[in-house]
């Protein structure tokens, strides 16, 4: 009967060991973030204030423009290219401020294209990459020359058809 006490006295100090252990582990690794926000004063300013707004977006943001119908002069007869384009930010309080220039926008993308004709924006195909760029900078300068951000980060072209 001292063996049955004895071993269920070791296994109670086993438990009582290994919850010491385990709320040692928590306070050092879990509750450490805690600690550090109390120490700075965080912790309780964070619970009392409330968020006056939305998180900052970092994630893209698009505005999709209406379909472009430009006509191309070519060797013997005229072409046609219809575009669609996206235009990319992730300051998504920019986005709204773009309906007041959307004219503007739309103005400056017809604009790019009064010189092409057709062979050019085949070559111009080629590298889309340098394209969509050059179009952002022409953009980004509209924006600037309104008074709003330069906050085109991305032009993408989502549909082209040349004929």
């Amino acid at each position: 009967m001292a063996e049955k006490s004895r071993a269920k006295t070791l296994m109670v100090s086993l438990l009582v060991l290994a919850a010491l252990l385990g709320g040692m582990w928590t306070g050092t690794f879990v509750l450490a973030d805690y600690r550090e926000s109390w120490a700075r004063g965080e912790l309780v300013g964070g619970l009392l204030e409330r968020k006056a707004g939305p998180e900052p977006v970092a994630e893209p943001q698009f505005k999709q423009l209406d379909q472009f119908v430009i006509g191309l002069p070519g060797s013997g007869r005229n072409h046609y290219m219809v575009l669609e384009l996206a235009l990319m930010s992730r300051q998504a309080e920019q986005l709204p401020l773009w309906e007041g220039v959307l004219p503007a926008l739309r103005n400056t993308t017809l604009g790019y294209f009064s010189g092409f004709d057709h062979e050019r924006v085949q070559e111009q195909m080629q590298e889309m990459g340098r394209f969509e760029q050059e179009l952002q900078m022409a953009l980004n300068q509209r924006l600037e020359s309104y008074g709003y951000a330069p906050s085109v980060e991305g032009v993408l072209i989502t549909k082209l058809v040349i004929q």
